[in-house]
């Protein structure tokens, strides 16, 4: 009898230290050794030379900081982002960073994230949330980018303005911001805008088919507003093709936005007469961000990303070089 009180005595000891040594490699539910998992829900890989840059710079500063980056595409479906945001919640991901293709609908993603006590960050593009259903925005301010083009264009006094818009995504902050601007600038001056049409994925492809036919159907115009660089670039192409002259020197003045490196060389070229900039390097700033939410600091609730303008009369080469994208 003994030898067996001995025998079970030994075996708790066993247990009771092999229980110790796993609590003290991590087998509490502590998170303390465990890498910080950012769930980044995207809009579309190769939405346009902007996207790119901006998914790149996600990619990079996560690598850099040691988060883990669990990224997905929406592919231009709002509902997927929905799909896929709520599927990153349910994987219990530390933070949730959202760059919505549409601004309304997020109410349910984000309310969901609050429950679960994931910070809810918006990127690039402002959301239709209440301040109390997420942690910060980092995002352009779409609709001042607009003001400024449309404060540009007010001083080049046209004899007459007949503007044709190229819009973005539908219902996007973007679109909606810059299509406000002009929009709002037009009644105001009384500029005629002869055609205003929004272009699925910000495609360059549809902006030029759009322009072309345009062009093919008699409307006469003196303005492009394209809301990216890459429809700017399609509608040059339209004009190239029938011998319409335009930037600089020509009969139509373009406005851009993103200013993509690529296409700061444009506005040097006096091709491009404008282009506005809408930073895409959000990266480094959700990193800096999270840090200071990790450290239990303070962070602003809703700080918008600084940005300029870019006129082919005053563009230098020097700022063109020092262009990172």
């Amino acid at each position: 009898m003994k030898k067996l009180l001995s025998l079970v005595l030994a075996l708790s000891l066993v247990l009771t230290i092999a229980a110790c040594g796993n609590k003290s490699a991590g087998g509490d539910d502590s998170k303390s050794g465990d890498k910080v998992t950012v769930g980044v829900v995207q809009t579309n890989a190769n939405e346009s030379d902007w996207r790119t840059a901006n998914t790149k710079s996600f990619e990079a500063a996560f690598k850099e900081a040691g988060f883990t980056l669990k990224m997905v595409y929406g592919e231009g479906d709002h509902a997927k982002q929905i799909s896929q945001a709520q599927q990153l919640i349910q994987e219990e991901v530390d933070y949730l960073v959202v760059l919505g293709l549409q601004s309304a609908g997020w109410e349910d993603v984000a309310k969901s994230a609050k429950e679960a006590g994931i910070p809810f960050i918006m990127a690039d593009r402002k959301l239709d949330l209440d301040e109390d259903l997420y942690t910060a925005m980092v995002c352009s301010d779409f609709e001042a980018e607009g003001n400024k083009a449309v404060d540009w264009l007010k001083k080049q006094a046209l004899k007459e303005y007949k503007i044709v818009v190229l819009g973005g995504d539908t219902g996007s902050s973007a679109q909606l911001g810059r299509s406000k601007a002009i929009e709002d600038g037009a009644k105001a001056n009384g500029w005629d805008i002869v055609f205003n049409q929004n272009m699925k994925g910000w495609d360059e492809t549809l902006a030029k088919q759009a322009v072309a036919d345009l062009i093919a159907s008699g409307t006469k115009f003196n303005v492009v507003y394209a809301e990216n660089d890459n429809m700017a670039r399609g509608a040059c192409d339209a004009m190239d093709a029938a011998g319409i002259t335009y930037g600089k020197d020509g009969d139509v003045k373009v406005i851009a936005f993103d200013a993509n490196k690529w296409a700061l060389e444009k506005v040097l070229a006096g091709k491009f007469n404008l282009d506005v900039e809408c930073n895409p390097l959000h990266g480094p700033r959700i990193v800096e961000l999270i840090n200071k939410l990790e450290a239990g600091e303070t962070v602003e609730k809703n700080a918008f990303v600084s940005e300029e303008m870019f006129d082919c009369d005053t563009i230098t080469q020097e700022i063109v070089d020092n262009r990172s994208y």
